[in-house]
């Protein structure tokens, strides 16, 4: 058994969350007064560390002059400072506080949630606890835009931001730049005093930099030497992965009705950190374009760069080849660091290859994050929630059953173990929502096989929800067959689709039940004779998934 899969998952002990949450709010209460002391601190600390541009911005921040010596400024922020510390919570008003009702509670948390979504990370503190995304009518003025020219050794990204405060008195416009990978420069512009200059000078910078028009950003054009805009899902009640853990159903002890051999199998295709790791080993930056805001065009985008350079490989066109790369990593954002970036021209089959199943991974974590953020945060079983927004009923199958016996003797049969060990963790018997109905019809068809079909562990959540799906139009064909679903009466050609390695260890094929036509294809994997094209008679029917076996690999 695999070492991540050993331990079983155990289940946490219920504690008196009101008799919890009353000690945390006293010990609060008894170090408020040295927190806004020790804050006061920081700040007048943090203040003689900046120079006098930067006390200058601080100064413009807070409404304050900003003309005079650097002497003269540090003095006006540290008095700022020491009326906003004494300008705390009045002590009279802590035992009315103390009474307010649990719906008070739930609106002041909302509000919360809303004005620090969105927000960069860069952003300073104070900033982002006065400040919030600016939403107007159905814009969120919030653009992420990337550039690279592998010629030119360019890989950068820009990034605008129209601030509103909490209070709706002032606004700014943020913006941070430079090489994709690195924090970069940022600059704040503001207070502006009307939402409509804020918008007009994040409209102009967005213009600027892409020679588009913001409120034309749906047919945006790309331009040579111009930055693209990345269009991702904006949600301001669902906030990423990185500001909200909920996206995360990492594989710790939870609460939950589940059985513990389906809910460990669901902590471990559901989590979004393993999601995030993987891409960043394809090389994608998934700091730049978080996994939760993806969109299912900038993934088509990506398939369509994709099959252009597939048409040019092949050709002798270096320049091509360089322009269609830089096309794709600014749709599709990679941290390549200071390295040369001509050393990543995509100008090979292999190259293309890679980056096409990383655009596949990209698909499914697009479902796979659509699903697994719905409503929950309110959730008090979410392994149990993300079960069922998948749709698909899943069964162990106990040890020694006949079907268990039959699965694993197929396996054992049709692997190769010289390299490696195979180990069985669990295996389920699975059926997704109208499967079977779909494969009735086909019941009593003699023509059947059980076949094996591998997959990253990032896809499965998108494969028990959506089933198997065939590559869209705009993706290029790099199959020996074109494209379709593969499957093997091989456990051993199946496995290595998965991905696994000594690292990551965990890996889960499923065993389907097709129906199948069987069509000789002259000179199809042989010099001069026939070989043979397995097509399934419907999609639909080619998604029929029976007996899947969740495996570890050594």
């Amino acid at each position: 058994m695999a070492n991540s899969l050993k331990r079983p998952l155990k289940f946490s002990t219920s504690h008196d969350a009101s008799s919890l949450g009353n000690k945390r709010q006293r010990e609060a209460q008894v170090l408020d007064g040295s927190n806004i002391v020790s804050e006061k601190i920081k700040a007048i600390e943090d203040f003689h560390h900046m120079g006098t541009r930067q006390l200058r911005d601080q100064a413009i921040l807070r409404g304050l002059s900003s003309s005079g010596s650097k002497k003269e400024l540090l003095d006006r922020l540290c008095a700022e400072s020491e009326k906003e510390s004494k300008n705390g919570t009045p002590e009279g008003k802590e035992e009315d506080e103390e009474k307010e009702t649990s719906n008070k509670d739930e609106k002041v948390t909302a509000s919360f949630n809303k004005v620090t979504a969105g927000l960069d990370q860069y952003l300073p503190d104070h900033i982002k606890t006065r400040y919030h995304v600016l939403e107007h009518g159905n814009s969120i003025y919030d653009a992420t835009l990337n550039q690279t020219n592998v010629g030119n050794n360019n890989n950068k990204f820009y990034l605008i931001q129209a601030l509103e405060s909490n209070d709706c008195s002032k606004f700014m416009v943020y913006t941070r730049w430079g090489r994709v990978g690195i924090k970069g420069q940022d600059k704040l512009q503001g207070p502006y005093t009307s939402r409509g200059s804020a918008i007009q000078e994040f409209e102009a910078k967005f213009f600027a930099k892409t020679k588009n028009r913001w409120p034309n950003r749906i047919d945006f054009i790309c331009h040579p030497k111009c930055y693209t805009w990345l269009e991702t899902d904006h949600d301001m009640n669902k906030e990423s992965s990185e500001e909200k853990p909920i996206f995360t159903v990492e594989r710790q002890l939870q609460v939950t009705r589940l059985d513990p051999r389906i809910a460990n199998f669901i902590s471990l295709i559901c989590d979004v950190r393993m999601m995030k790791q993987r891409m960043m080993e394809l090389g994608y930056n998934a700091e730049k374009l978080p996994l939760g805001k993806l969109s299912k065009s900038t993934i088509l985008k990506g398939y369509d760069v994709l099959r252009r350079i597939c048409e040019n490989i092949g050709k002798s066109d270096t320049e091509k080849l360089e322009e269609l790369s830089g096309e794709f990593y600014t749709i599709i954002p990679h941290d390549f660091g200071f390295n040369k970036m001509r050393e990543f021209t995509i100008d090979n089959h292999y190259k293309m290859k890679c980056k096409l199943e990383m655009v596949e991974a990209l698909g499914e974590i697009e479902i796979a994050t659509s699903l697994i953020k719905d409503d929950i945060y309110t959730q008090e079983d979410p392994l149990y929630s993300k079960y069922h927004c998948l749709r698909c009923e899943l069964v162990p199958l106990d040890v020694g059953s006949k079907e268990f016996s039959m699965i694993e003797k197929y396996m054992r049969n049709t692997s190769d173990e010289t390299h490696y060990r195979i180990d069985i963790v669990q295996i389920f018997r699975a059926s997704r929502e109208g499967e079977n109905e779909r494969f009735k019809k086909f019941s009593q068809t003699k023509n059947r096989m059980l076949l094996w079909h591998g997959s990253r562990l990032t896809n499965w959540t998108g494969i028990l929800s959506e089933g198997l799906r065939v590559a869209p139009p705009e993706a290029p064909s790099t199959h020996s067959l074109g494209n379709g679903l593969y499957f093997a009466d091989m456990f051993s050609k199946s496995a290595p689709y998965c991905q696994a390695n000594w690292i990551n260890s965990d890996a889960v094929l499923v065993l389907c039940e097709c129906k199948s036509i069987w069509q000789n294809c002259p000179g199809l994997f042989t010099g001069s004779g026939s070989g043979r094209r397995c097509s399934c008679s419907t999609r639909k029917a080619s998604r029929a998934a029976l007996f899947p076996g969740y495996v570890a690999e050594k």
